[in-house]
């Protein structure tokens, strides 16, 4: 056995002496562990002692048998040998040691404590050192009384008891060390009573056997001790990972379940039970199919292939079900396990976990829900659209025609109802992509000043046919560029024009733009729309932003309007981080503004708005071409295809038209062509197929300018034209002044004609060339 201690480890206190440092270290209590370690809490501290104390506890009734077997022996045979009396009160004094440990064990026994304190480590040792006395005061009166023979009974009952008693106290160092010492110093002192060299012999073979019995006491409760620290650590170690795991349970959405091999549920959280809203008692013991059976009334093929399954003991993937729990509210389950077999590979049961997928379950019904409400409004949007572009293209044609007085004022009010349709799919559009969070913004450069004049060119028109002045008040501290959506502002800015231009008979709209703070990166600029038109009420300012709201129910009646366009104009200042208000006197006008803090610079824009070109422009272009200009028309409604030949009328343009995409692959492959209107939806291919078919060919080919034509005005729509390969996009309904424009884009620079022959009309019928 190795001595775990030395004698430095007996300084365990400040201010011990060499010599008792020895003491401690040669009697073994300065090489006992302690509990003094940082890792432990208190209540570990307690916990152990309270396993120490039981582990000698259980042992009472044996050892306490053995004291009171021996204690017999001694009575029978040293009776009338010594004093009666002496052997009377010896006997008492066991038994009443006896007495108390085993009134201690039988209430242990009844509630074993589960923490002790110092004092009970103390109590015990206590009890040992009486217990030591009483069985050292036997050797120290009858030794020197008794003959030879029986003093070598004595002594072997001392030699028995004291490592008896080691073994018995050893998981309690200190109160085994008590009674070892104890009992060994009595025995020691009998022998040097009865005198003579012999028994200073035993007394050295007695010193030497003790010696040997505390080393070997010390270590085991040394190491009972380190293993109840490491059973200690490790049980706090599975209290932690049992409360992290109750807590997973009780919160996530997930939760753990077993069954035995008959399929009944023996192990079920507390969360399965909050879920499926009954009592865990009554889950527990029942069928897990009978369960879910109970809990998916509708489900029953789902559930019909879980029972097969557990039936053949086969693992069970990922199954999603129908719960209906009280109160009638349907959630939706996910099921998985496997089987579990035990030590001898017999199949025991199923282990799986289920989780609460509703949340997930209800997201996609209600991203599904807005991919069809997506779908719905591309496919109204291209179905109302691609007759608009007839209407309004042909209006907008007829009005460059000779036409009477009464003719003109028909066709105009055609396009301007057209037009009006048009704002209003617009703006129903911009509020469900808002609503869905699909609307985008770009970051470009622009020219605030340009364009306030830009919104001051466009509402001019209509402004000067009520005979309203339209002013634009620029600050001339404005920084010479912003970046940021243009396209987005200019929408705003013309929204509140026309409000303004709508609503106002006399007077005029002023549109200003100032810079009220800048820095070295960002400015804050505000524009301002004011009028002199009807003006608000002040009891109804609060609801303009509102959507479908107006300040009044009679102003639809008497100006039209969806009341859209002012929840619009919120949302989209809003989601670019700025702010919109408006001030009004009722009679008198009203002023809207909104401000937007955006980075600027001192790069210069030039102006490259499309209104600024027009088909003078185009006929240069072409001129400069020394040829007719080659356009391929791909669109398949009749329509559509007449309005584009219309517009194109005035230029010199040789046009083939086709109605799909397959024959535009096939002409494009065979003429040359200088530009492609390409509409998107085509019956046999459609136009972003052929685009990508037409950019696969390589050569010539793959820089053809092709400008798509769809009635489709989605952001994804744009994104997929790009990534076609199309190099502009122009949406439904056409817009003269818009075509032309992006058709100047696509031509770009001069360049040397084209050495081809005339386009000839193909023979096939569905396929028309027009000089």
């Amino acid at each position: 056995m190795i001595w775990s201690g030395d004698p430095s480890r007996a300084k365990q206190a400040d201010g011990h002496s060499p010599l008792s440092a020895f003491f401690l270290w040669i009697s073994g209590f300065g090489a006992i562990e302690t509990l003094d370690d940082e890792a432990l809490m208190e209540r570990d501290r307690r916990r152990i002692r309270a396993r120490q104390v039981d582990a000698v506890a259980r042992l009472v009734p044996v050892t306490i048998g053995i004291n009171f077997a021996n204690a017999a022996i001694v009575l029978g045979v040293f009776w009338n040998i010594v004093s009666n009396a002496f052997l009377v009160a010896w006997g008492a004094a066991i038994a009443l040691a006896g007495g108390l440990a085993l009134r201690g064990w039988w209430r242990a026994r009844k509630a074993r404590p589960q923490e002790a304190s110092e004092r009970a480590i103390n109590r015990m040792t206590l009890q040992a050192f009486f217990l030591s006395v009483v069985w050292g005061s036997l050797p120290l009166i009858v030794m020197p009384q008794v003959e030879p023979h029986l003093q070598i009974i004595v002594g072997s009952l001392m030699t028995g008891m004291i490592s008896g008693g080691a073994f018995a106290m050893s998981s309690v160092p200190r109160a085994g060390l008590a009674y070892t010492w104890s009992l060994m110093l009595c025995s020691v002192a009998s022998l040097f009573l009865c005198g003579g060299a012999t028994y200073l012999v035993l007394v050295v073979f007695l010193l030497l056997y003790t010696s040997f019995m505390v080393r070997h006491l010390v270590s085991h409760g040394n190491v009972f001790l380190e293993n109840l620290k490491a059973q200690i650590r490790h049980e706090r170690q599975n209290e932690t990972i049992s409360l992290l795991l109750k807590e997973f349970q009780e919160n996530a959405s997930s939760w753990l379940w077993q069954t035995d091999a008959e399929g009944r549920l023996i192990d079920a959280p507390q969360r399965f039970a909050d879920v499926a809203q009954l009592p865990l008692d009554q889950l527990k013991g029942e069928r897990l199919i009978d369960t879910l059976k109970y809990l998916c009334p509708t489900d029953t093929a789902t559930l019909k292939t879980l029972a097969d399954r557990m039936a053949q003991r086969l693992s069970i993937p990922e199954s999603l079900i129908h719960v209906v729990v009280a109160g009638g509210e349907r959630r939706r389950w996910a099921i998985t396990a496997r089987p579990a077999r035990d030590y001898d590979g017999k199949f025991a049961g199923y282990r799986g976990f289920g989780r609460d997928v509703t949340e997930r379950w209800r997201a996609e019904q209600a991203e599904a829900e807005s991919r069809a409400k997506s779908d719905f409004l591309a496919m109204m949007s291209h179905e109302i659209r691609t007759p608009m572009n007839g209407v309004l293209g042909l209006a907008s044609t007829l009005l460059e025609t000779k036409l009477d007085e009464d003719q003109r004022h028909a066709v105009m009010t055609i396009r301007e109802s057209g037009d009006n349709l048009q704002r209003i799919l617009n703006d129903i559009l911009d509020l469900s992509k808002l609503n869905a969070g699909k609307l985008e913004f770009e970051t470009v450069d622009f020219s605030p000043a340009a364009l306030v004049e830009a919104v001051t060119s466009i509402i001019g028109v209509n402004a000067k046919s009520k005979s309203l002045l339209v002013n634009a008040d620029i600050d001339p501290q404005l920084p010479p560029s912003l970046k940021g959506d243009v396209a987005r502002i200019r929408q705003v800015l013309i929204n509140l024009a026309s409000n303004a231009v709508k609503f106002t008979e006399q007077g005029g709209v002023t549109i200003a733009v100032a810079c009220r703070t800048r820095d070295d990166h960002k400015a804050t600029i505000e524009w301002r729309v004011s009028d002199t038109g009807i003006g608000i009420p002040a009891d109804r300012v609060g609801r303009l932003f509102s959507e479908f709201a107006q300040a009044d129910a009679s102003i639809n009646r008497r100006f039209g309007g969806t009341g859209l366009g002012l929840a619009i104009s919120r949302r989209i200042i809003e989601q670019m981080g700025g702010s919109i208000a408006v001030s009004s006197v009722q009679g008198e006008g009203s002023t809207f503004r909104f401000s937007l803090t955006l980075p600027w610079s001192d790069k210069q824009i030039s102006d490259q708005r499309g209104d600024r070109v027009g088909a003078g422009d185009l006929k240069t272009r072409i001129e400069a071409l020394g040829r007719p200009l080659r356009v391929l028309i791909a669109e398949d409604d009749a329509t559509n295809r007449m309005v584009v030949s219309k517009m194109l009328q005035e230029f010199a343009v040789d046009k083939c038209i086709v109605p799909d995409g397959l024959q535009a692959v096939n002409a494009a492959s065979e003429q040359a062509f200088d530009l492609v209107l390409m509409d998107v939806r085509m019956p046999e291919m459609d136009g972003i197929t052929a685009t990508r078919t037409i950019r696969a060919k390589g050569g010539r080919l793959a820089e053809l300018p092709i400008i798509a034509l769809t009635a489709n005005a989605f952001p994804d729509d744009i994104k997929q034209c790009r990534e076609a390969g199309m190099s502009d996009f122009l949406a439904k309904p056409l817009r003269k002044p818009a075509m032309v424009a992006a058709m100047l884009k696509a031509l770009g620079t001069a360049t040397p004609s084209v050495d081809a022959p005339a386009l000839a009309p193909s023979e096939d019928p569905a396929v028309t060339a027009e000089a």
